[in-house]
């Protein structure tokens, strides 16, 4: 750690900077103006019958605000489903403290968000330099998402502080090496983990840390031990009244939440799309994919969902690992995925609150590509000083990053880790004024360096996720899926070729009469009902010709509309004429999924006619 020392990043450099820790001090009391600031503009839309105090029973926000409320009077006696330290410790102590104040909590977690942003200045400047931390701290106190999140009754304003708290110990007792620090990262890891389970991925880094640092502080075998026994025992302590519970309640061997499954199958079904919502939708909820009730029906029954997950990735890895990636990508994409609230769109924050408004030109769009440029230089240094305080930097966030993955992107489940990029974004920027005004003669070769790394990181958060989803997406699903998805586990084989509403390439065409429509599903021979979705604007009667038997169904009302009716293959070739329908009807097809399979009037769609088609256990008659 010597080669920090030049850098001012020690811990004596640290605390001789009264200066700086006022600098610091006064970051956090404007980001704390900040987001009260926010709640007071959100809080009075329509006046104050909003999701900062009465949101949908529909939105996470009721469900914890409900819970919250039955754990404080003592009501609550099922399982704990979500992770449950927010609603289940968090909540309650603060309906307790105030009355049941809305307003107190909001308050709490205002203070929560000034202080992550104080903590991320400390983190960045033991690592990087003062410079760096007032950067860290600013980007923290500005943050869009974070503004955004901390009115509502979601546990991310308080994950972003645990996980920022236990970056921010795990560097001081890498500093000053004892149990007792070790201890104390271990209980915030433990809280952390009861308030989202992804922050069990640290814990691999985190022994690995201890064991370094350890040995670079001349610890000896059985200390180490002790330290990582000690740590492992705290994690575990402070989650086991949750386990008991959860066992006592639902009678078998259980963890401190049963959510587990639901949120893995969610993100990994083999029709499951990369995020909650397309990044241009408003707030709404998920579209919970067919395969994903087929899955947990079979969890139900005793099939794991991680047994059906590597169930899949044995029948189709390429496919699996195709869904995987774009996930990694988009997480990393400069834009927010909307769920109970969003940043843009109609009724977004950015609409109600001139804060939110002003703040918008930068928000992710610097701070991850500058946290990207961080993290790189921040490995780079790690691999060239062996300083295991860089490394864990660059650990968890890669952690962070493979476990949000594993699951699906939503803004909220990404915004903890902002604070932690701010440090690596913070190392970045003051790293790269400084040589531009030590080296003149080399602004050149830091342009080159520097410069281009920057660029190559914008590009990634700004284009990368679409020029994936635009240029190579359809093509990489055709290769991963030549006969496209096909669904075979627990029931009725099905046949779909095409993703999700909420977050797809969905286009329509209007239809006329006499319209001929073709679909080939190579593999199928016998008789199957199919689902054919439209979009229609008004209710009435629809007359159609598939295979030349006519088939006549309602259109019950406006909107999207799903027709299911039996089928007989020709072939595997399913023919589809328009005879006669009310009103104004769209076709719908599929952009991100072409496997060439679909026509329309004789020429090739751009896209996957929006067809499902079923097994059926009985014969078209």
């Amino acid at each position: 750690m010597a080669g920090m020392a030049s850098r001012g990043g020690t811990a004596a450099g640290i605390r001789s900077g009264r200066g700086f820790l006022l600098m610091l001090g006064v970051i956090a009391g404007c980001a704390f103006l900040l987001r009260l600031g926010v709640w007071a503009e959100l809080g009075a839309v329509n006046g104050g019958r909003n999701s900062v105090y009465a949101p949908s029973v529909l939105t996470d926000l009721a469900t914890y605000m409900k819970l919250g409320r039955e754990m404080a009077a003592g009501e609550y006696t099922g399982p704990f489903y979500y992770q449950p330290f927010y609603y289940a410790v968090f909540l309650p102590g603060c309906y307790l403290l105030s009355g049941g104040s809305i307003g107190f909590v909001i308050f709490v977690q205002s203070l929560l968000g000034a202080a992550t942003s104080y903590l991320a200045g400390l983190a960045s400047a033991r690592l990087f330099g003062k410079t760096a931390g007032c950067i860290a701290a600013v980007f923290t106190a500005i943050s869009t998402p974070l503004l955004l999140n901390t009115p509502y009754h979601q546990n991310e304003t308080l994950q972003t502080f645990n996980l920022m708290l236990l970056f921010y110990l795990a560097l001081r007792a890498c500093e000053c090496w004892n149990l007792k620090r070790w201890a104390a990262v271990g209980a915030v890891t433990g809280i952390a983990i009861l308030t989202r389970g992804n922050i069990n991925f640290f814990l691999p880094g985190l022994l690995a840390a201890l064991i370094w640092a350890g040995r670079q502080h001349k610890a000896g075998p059985g200390r180490i031990a002790a330290a990582a026994g000690l740590f492992a025992a705290m994690v575990l302590l402070v989650q086991l009244p949750f386990a008991l519970h959860n066992t006592r309640v639902t009678g078998k061997l259980s963890g401190p939440s049963t959510a587990a499954d639901a949120v893995l199958a969610l993100g990994n079904s083999p029709e499951a799309p990369a995020g909650g919502r397309d990044p241009e939708l408003p707030a709404g909820p998920m579209e919970y994919p067919e395969a994903y009730g087929r899955m947990m029906n079979r969890a139900e029954n005793g099939v794991g969902v991680p047994a059906q997950m590597f169930e899949w990735m044995r029948r189709e890895p390429a496919a699996f690992f195709e869904l995987q990636l774009r996930k990694l990508l988009l997480f990393w994409d400069w834009r927010e995925i909307p769920n109970n609230v969003s940043l843009l769109g109609p009724g977004g924050g950015a609409e109600s609150s001139l804060i939110l408004r002003w703040l918008l030109p930068g928000r992710s769009l610097v701070l991850l590509p500058l946290g990207l440029a961080g993290l790189v230089l921040a490995a780079v240094r790690a691999y060239r000083r062996r300083d295991v305080r860089l490394w864990l930097l660059v650990y968890c966030a890669a952690a962070y990053w493979a476990a949000t993955a594993l699951f699906y992107i939503l803004s909220r489940f990404r915004a903890p880790i902002l604070p932690l990029v701010a440090v690596a974004a913070g190392g970045f920027a003051s790293w790269f004024l400084r040589r531009w005004r030590r080296s003149p003669e080399r602004r050149r070769q830091l342009l080159l360096c520097g410069g281009g790394g920057l660029v190559a990181a914008f590009w990634l958060v700004s284009s990368g996720y679409e020029f994936y989803r635009n240029n190579l997406e359809a093509a990489l699903a055709r290769f991963c899926r030549p006969d496209g998805t096909v669904v075979a586990f627990g029931g009725t084989p099905y046949r779909l070729d095409y993703g999700p509403m909420t977050f797809g390439g969905w286009s329509e065409i209007e239809m006329r009469r006499g319209q001929k429509l073709a679909k080939r599903f190579p593999d199928f021979d016998k008789p199957g009902e199919a689902e054919w979705t439209l979009l229609a604007d008004s209710a009435g009667r629809l007359r159609f010709r598939v295979n030349g038997r006519t088939v006549t169904r309602a259109v019950e009302h406006p909107g999207l509309v799903k027709l299911r009716f039996p089928v007989m293959p020709e072939s595997g070739l399913f023919r589809l004429e328009i005879v006669d329908f009310p009103g104004k009807c769209s076709l719908l097809f599929d952009r991100q999924r072409n496997y060439g399979r679909s026509e329309l009037d004789g020429a090739p769609l751009d896209g996957e006619w929006l067809f499902r088609l079923y097994d059926s256990p009985d014969p078209v008659k």
